[in-house]
């Protein structure tokens, strides 16, 4: 994997702290009309590190330090606006309800909030053009078919990618021979390839001699990872599936135990709002608490039930299930999530872990392991009740067969098995509290 936008995410970090810092500094200041000197500042400095750590999780889970994609550079002022919001809302919870915290007076988290807010939009408005803007890698890119075009169209679009792309060959329509020329007239910093494609490796000589010199040959499967975060399926084969598959079982112990320690508090907790799910549900339509027929795949293709609170009508189970509608209460238990919280049953036994592919039903699993090369993959994991393409697919597989939006899910998936570490469990957990709070999840 790339890792090339790593010195500008640290660099949006530390700049990031360094203006909650001075907005503290100011806070101070304007509360008490004197320069305030070094021992009072530090004496804020440790309560007011919570809330900033506070603030640098919610950035990052509303994607701003991500690498800086044309989606986000969209709805840069959106994230900076709510992210702030979420922030400040979480300043208050934190030095208003915990008084261990002790800070006085709380006009200063006030003045702090403000002054903060209007500095971050500032800064942040311009940080892709100042931090972000590195010297570009200028580039040949070499292959064909869906994923080179994706690729291509990325590349030329985004100006922060890190890379320019001076000459495109697709060699569907291209005279190969002309390869050596190209590389003299244009000098590239790299050549990214398709080192999988017959027709190329024919000319590897050529490229290695050309490029021996300081310049590098990439991977495009490496590129299209590092821009689009999920595995180009039309470019994978055999040889990637050996090598990765035993990697993403390799800290199973480690997650097994993170999800027993978080799931067993979490499941006394939720256990205060069973009671009135149970009546709400019983006083609508009178059926069955939970939903029944749940029936996933889980790891190694083990069946399993999952456990979910009803938010369907009661029918008939002679009656197809497109033929139900949601109920009036099971609409509330989806927004708010609370039809999944019986998953903790499944989290303790082991049928699931906390981050992972999204478990399916077997006739899902049947049709897709037909269509689909190299699906079943992602079986060699638990499911989870959250994972990456639940946080980065916004228009998800709902119901029924969808080939085409699960294609993308499994390239997400693939791309979780590739890469599992507790880091990125740890990223997607955070992520996914954002899709919670803010009820924009698939």
């Amino acid at each position: 994997m790339i890792l090339r936008h790593t010195p500008g995410r640290l660099l949006l970090l530390i700049v990031d702290c360094l203006i909650l810092f001075l907005s503290l500094y100011l806070a101070i200041l304007a509360r008490s009309g004197n320069t305030p000197s070094y021992e009072v500042f530090l004496n804020f400095v440790p309560s007011f590190s919570i809330i900033i750590a506070v603030t640098v999780a919610v950035f990052y889970s509303y994607g701003l330090y991500d690498k800086p994609t044309l989606r986000l550079i969209r709805e840069l002022s959106k994230r900076i606006l709510t992210s702030q919001g979420l922030a400040a809302f979480g300043a208050v919870i934190l030095f208003y309800i915990l008084p261990v915290l002790g800070i006085a007076p709380k006009t200063i988290l006030l003045i702090y909030i403000i002054i903060s807010s209007i500095l971050m939009t500032i800064w942040r408005q311009f940080a892709f053009y100042i931090v972000l803007h590195y010297k570009k890698q200028k580039s040949i890119i070499i292959g064909s078919g869906n994923t080179f075009v994706a690729l291509v169209d990325e590349l030329s679009r985004n100006p922060h990618t890190g890379i320019t792309l001076i000459s495109v060959i697709d060699v569907d329509h291209y005279d190969m021979s002309r390869l050596k020329n190209v590389l003299k007239t244009t000098r590239p910093n790299s050549v990214i390839i398709d080192m999988r494609d017959e027709r190329i490796k024919s000319y590897f000589d050529t490229l290695y001699s050309e490029l021996f010199e300081g310049q590098a040959v990439l991977d495009i499967v490496d590129v299209y990872e590092d821009v689009f975060d999920m595995v180009p399926l039309d470019l994978i084969n055999q040889e990637w599936v050996f090598r990765y598959i035993s990697t993403a079982q390799r800290y199973d112990g480690i997650k097994r135990f993170i999800d027993l320690i978080l799931s067993i508090p979490i499941g006394i907790f939720t256990l205060i709002l069973y009671p009135f799910v149970f009546i709400s549900i019983k006083l609508e339509d009178n059926g069955p608490i939970f939903y029944h027929e749940a029936i996933r795949v889980g790891r190694h293709g083990k069946i399993f039930k999952m456990y979910k609170f009803r938010s369907m009508e009661h029918k008939p189970t002679n009656e197809l299930l497109e033929t139900k509608q949601i109920t009036r209460v099971g609409s509330f238990l989806r927004k708010t999530r609370l039809d999944e919280f019986p998953q903790v049953i499944n989290l303790i036994r082991g049928d699931v872990s906390l981050v992972g592919p999204r478990a399916e039903a077997p006739n899902l699993v049947e049709e897709y392991a037909r269509t689909l090369p190299f699906y079943n993959i992602r079986h060699v994991v638990r499911p989870g009740l959250s994972g990456w393409a639940q946080i980065h697919q916004y228009e998800a597989p709902k119901f029924g067969i969808d080939v085409e939006k699960t294609s993308t899910k499994l390239a997400y998936d693939l791309y979780y098995i590739e890469h599992s570490t507790l880091l990125l469990d740890i990223a997607i957990i955070l992520k996914t509290a954002k899709v919670l709070l803010s009820r924009s999840g698939v």
